[in-house]
């Protein structure tokens, strides 16, 4: 087993500056985002996934100090209200085996690639927005985001996380007569 990679956090952003441990982490599960030099950037949602699984440890970017998940979570909370939310859809959709990146461009939480396939080789299948339960979309919010992912060859999900942390998720599709 390989020991844990270091990753150290400035801010809202995580680095991994040892190319080894760096390359493994994009090679095998596709984290992140290389950088020259070998180094690997990673989000607070890939920091925490790696960090809870054992795959990475935290510290602090000038301190070296150790950083615990936890204190992961208050920390990169603040920048984002939402983050425990689109957390349980992160590491639901990791766990099942789907490689997840960011969705901002497409104006949801997450792009979606298929398992065993890469960003930069394929392009992402699905555009994943996370809600809570109860949550309330207009029709104009939601026929909004299922036009967008179908004119970029998408299918639209909406992941429902409940009370328990459950995740449930619901595909819509444009019709035409």
């Amino acid at each position: 087993m390989e020991p844990p990679a270091r990753v150290r956090v400035y801010r809202d952003r995580g680095l991994v500056l040892e190319e080894e441990q760096a390359s493994q982490l994009y090679q095998k599960g596709a984290f992140g985002k290389p950088l020259s030099g070998g180094r690997l950037q990673l989000s607070p949602l890939e920091i925490l996934y790696l960090v809870e699984n054992g795959k990475a440890e935290a510290v602090e970017g000038r301190s070296g100090r150790a950083l615990g998940w936890e204190e992961l979570c208050r920390r990169f909370s603040r920048a984002d209200s939402e983050l425990m939310l689109k957390y349980a859809v992160y590491s639901d959709l990791r766990s099942r085996g789907y490689v997840v990146k960011t969705g901002l461009k497409f104006g949801s939480h997450f792009r979606v690639y298929g398992r065993g396939e890469r960003p930069g080789e394929v392009h992402s299948r699905y555009l994943v927005h996370a809600l809570r339960e109860g949550a309330r979309l207009t029709p104009p919010e939601l026929a909004r985001a299922v036009r967008l992912a179908h004119s970029v060859r998408k299918t639209m999900l909406f992941a429902v996380v409940d009370d328990e942390g459950d995740v449930t998720y619901y595909s819509l599709r444009r019709e035409k007569p």
